[in-house]
């Protein structure tokens, strides 16, 4: 019994009243507080100090007050590898007479017991204490999810909303609880045309690929209020992921952006009105020594009025840097994707500053190449800019030799560039024979206001900005920039553009250059032919008829008006003046003005509002019959400038200071619009009414045979009620062009549209849909002429019902 007792890990002994051993088990010593030294006869309470203090208790239990006592747990090694616990039982070592005066101690190894209790202890602890972490982690997310001033808003994987911030409930105007479970799209409905959109990742396991975290680039776009408001932000989202409840979903932010919005808009409206008020007095300033130029001069004073045009130009082109560099930091540049002849951008550029290279004894040299692309697809201002820019430069520190210019094209190879897809990189290079620049200052060259050195700014002058804004204006075309140089040899300017180029055979492209003298000295042919080609343009003889057109001037500042004067006299055409737009409309009633050259800021009234009250009068109330076409002749030169001038019904747009040029070649072309008008409707007044079918009208009397089955009353009975449909359409249309209302002409345009075709009234049918085209495209420019087109048809229609 007691081996079996030992196997199970129990030992026992039993002592008398007096605590002395009577009998042990033979392992006993092995549980003992100093091993080996329990023997029988000794004091219990040796080997087992645990045992002292509970003689009261022994003797309950001996005299049957007490059936047992237990001491649990009991450590005995502290040794934390292999620690020992017991169990100390006591109880009564009860004999056949039920009386016995002796006890019985039975130790039982409790360590694996012991072991289990402390690990599930210790694991609840740890469970306990990870609770509270996690508790205190959750109000830490919550707190700062709360406190974040842009909107947080998880959705699942199928773009249901799943949570929202604070932040989030006050921008959109939603409680919490009234978005839950609702689609994203309901408050974002753009949502699916930016990179990461739903759906596009439901096939990943993001669990199985941890390392997977898709982060869209901000964005923005517009949001959508519980009231239907719409609020702009900045928009980016990411995958989100929880292991705990196995979710998968994404996790977007909105940063209201009306306020930078505003900031942005007060900017700009602070550029334009100093753009303005910079540029107004040097137009004047540069416009009056352009007219002393051509009087008779001594030659100190053709030396002095040289430099006043010079110095103003320098001024005006210190200020339309600032412009380009503030539009391209606040995003606000948009490039032109329209096609045009690279050859003749770049013979352009040479020709404008050939008489500068000329002056320093410098040559221009374009070495042309039979592979250079015919005819590119891009933003021909924005290359001409910086290719003058560089040319400038490299004439500026140049004083002996040459400046040549090279391009050459390949295919791009760039898949990281979204503006690379089927294009080609277009390399050019501008290599001069100047100073050269030291190579530890190459890295200055394109940072905004940095020059090589202080005394390169003192000797030569320039703001560092030039070639900054090449440097973005390349980038913003899907290229880049970079110089190799070396001191006292020379540089080599290179930059690239992605362009996607046009057959040669669907190629073509024409260009009007300014008048200036032919430069003597270049190389480049093309250059030269160019140079013969614009001094023919501006040498010919402009048709007489041009020369009777009625022009107003409506310009408030004096200064201007004479100069405005002088320049159409010197050009040959006579004018009138008015100082605001109240005594234009007056003097529009009184007199067949042609052409208005209005000017944009005024007092009483504005340019802007004037061209928007000239487009809501009927034509009857001008003097003329007819709306006369309106220029804009402004000091505003930001790009929204001159939108804002064509969305208010203007025609077209020319920037202070006028140059000459300029001027000369926007009235010949509306000149020929003009007078192109007139002729029609004096051809009309001659037209013969005898035979209905020699009547030069813009109608398919074929079709218009077949509807009537050949009855000529029934054909005039139809073009009646056509002329009756259309002409309250057409006034309809002038109200909604003049109130940007494009919904409301695409609607009456597409109506025209349909009645012109059905009556076989091409040439109208054509023209509305040219008209609904613009509306749809939310464009203003060309309306006034399309107008004018349905109007003319419609007077022709009418005179010839007149005369049947």
């Amino acid at each position: 019994m007691t081996n079996l007792l030992s196997v199970c890990g129990i030992e026992y002994l039993i002592i008398d009243e007096k605590f002395k051993i009577i009998e042990m088990s033979l392992g006993l010593n092995h549980f003992a507080d100093i091993p080996n030294e329990v023997k029988p006869g000794q004091d219990v309470r040796i080997g087992f100090p645990e045992l002292e203090g509970l003689e009261d208790i022994f003797d309950a239990i001996l005299q049957g007050e007490q059936d047992n006592f237990e001491l649990k747990g009991i450590r005995r090694l502290e040794d934390t590898t292999s620690p020992l616990y017991i169990d100390i039982r006591i109880t009564n070592n009860i004999q056949e007479d039920h009386f016995s005066n002796r006890l019985i101690i039975i130790i039982e190894n409790a360590t694996e017991r012991m072991v289990l209790e402390q690990s599930l202890f210790q694991g609840a602890n740890e469970a306990n204490l990870l609770l509270r972490n996690l508790k205190a982690s959750k109000q830490y997310i919550d707190q700062i999810v709360t406190s974040m001033a842009d909107a947080l808003l998880v959705t699942t994987l199928s773009g249901k909303i799943k949570k929202i911030n604070y932040a989030a409930q006050i921008l959109l105007q939603y409680d919490e609880i009234e978005l839950i479970g609702q689609p994203i799209n309901k408050v974002i409905k753009e949502v699916n045309k930016f990179p990461l959109i739903i759906g596009d990742i439901e096939n990943v396991d993001i669990f199985q690929n941890s390392d997977i975290n898709i982060l869209a680039q901000e964005v923005e776009t517009v949001c959508y209020t519980k009231t239907g408001k719409t609020i702009p932000v900045a928009f980016s989202s990411s995958i989100v992921k929880t292991e705990i409840e196995h979710f998968q979903g994404y996790v977007y932010i909105l940063r209201d952006m009306t306020e930078r919005k505003q900031a942005e808009l007060a900017k700009q409206e602070f550029l334009a009105m100093i753009s303005h008020e910079v540029r107004t007095p040097i137009a004047s300033v540069i416009g009056m020594a352009s007219l002393l130029l051509y009087t008779e001069l001594t030659a100190e004073q053709q030396d002095f009025v040289e430099i006043i045009s010079t110095s103003g130009n320098s001024l005006l082109k210190i200020i339309n840097d600032f412009l380009d560099f503030s539009k391209i930091q606040s995003a606000n540049l948009e490039l032109e994707q329209e096609p045009f002849a690279l050859r003749s951008c770049i013979n352009e550029a040479l020709y404008m500053l050939t008489p500068t290279a000329r002056e320093k004894g410098l040559k221009l040299i374009f070495l042309d190449s039979p592979q250079l692309p015919t005819t590119i697809v891009g933003d021909i201002t924005r290359l001409r800019q910086v290719l003058i820019n560089l040319l400038s430069n490299a004439i500026k520190f140049t004083e002996t030799g040459s400046i040549e210019v090279s391009v050459i094209s390949r295919k791009n190879t760039d898949i990281n560039r979204s503006s690379a897809a089927n294009t080609d990189e277009i390399q050019f290079s501008i290599k001069d024979t100047g100073i050269g620049i030291p190579r530890d200052r190459l890295e200055r060259l394109f940072k905004a206001f940095s020059q090589v050195n202080s005394s390169i700014t003192r000797e030569y002058g320039g703001t560092g900005l030039g070639l900054a804004i090449c440097k973005q204006l390349c980038e913003l075309m899907g290229g880049r920039i970079w110089v190799k140089s070396e001191l006292n040899v020379g540089s080599i300017f290179y930059f690239t553009i992605a362009a996607s180029v046009i057959a040669e055979e669907s190629a073509g492209a024409s260009v009007v250059f300014s008048q200036g003298e032919i430069p003597k000295a270049i190389e480049s042919p093309q250059v030269e032919q160019l140079a013969f080609k614009s001094q023919e343009l501006f040498n010919a003889p402009a048709s007489p008829d041009f020369h009777k057109l009625r022009i107003l001037v409506t310009e408030d500042n004096l200064v201007n008006q004479k100069i405005a004067l002088k320049q159409l006299q010197s050009l040959g055409y006579s004018a009138d003046i008015a100082a605001n737009g109240k005594e234009a409309l007056q003097l529009l009633e009184k007199i067949p003005y042609d052409l208005i050259l209005m000017d944009c800021q005024m007092p009483i009234l504005d340019g802007l509002e004037t061209t928007k009250q000239i487009h809501r009068c009927q034509e009857s109330s001008f003097a003329s019959g007819r709306r006369p076409v309106v220029i804009a002749m402004t000091a505003n030169a930001m790009k929204q400038d001159k939108q804002m001038c064509l969305d208010a019904g203007m025609d077209d747009y020319l920037s202070k200071p006028v140059m000459k040029e300029n001027l000369a070649a926007t009235l010949e072309h509306w000149g020929n619009v003009i007078f192109r008008a007139k002729e029609i409707a004096g051809t009309e007044q001659k037209v013969s009414t005898t035979d209905a079918d020699s009547v030069n009208l813009p109608i398919d009397w074929e079709r218009l045979h077949q509807l009537s089955e050949n009855n000529p009353e029934f054909e005039l009975e139809l073009l009646q009620i056509f002329v009756e449909d259309i002409q309250p359409r057409l006034e309809v249309i002038k109200i909604a062009i003049a109130d940007y209302d494009f919904e409301q002409i695409a609607l009456q345009c597409h109506q025209i549209k349909g009645s012109s075709a059905n009556m076989g009234v091409t040439t109208m049918h054509l023209a509305a849909e040219k008209l609904e085209q613009l509306a749809l495209k939310q464009e203003r420019r060309g309306t006034s002429n399309l107008i004018l087109e349905l109007e003319e048809f419609i007077k022709r229609i009418q005179e010839f019902l007149i005369r049947s």
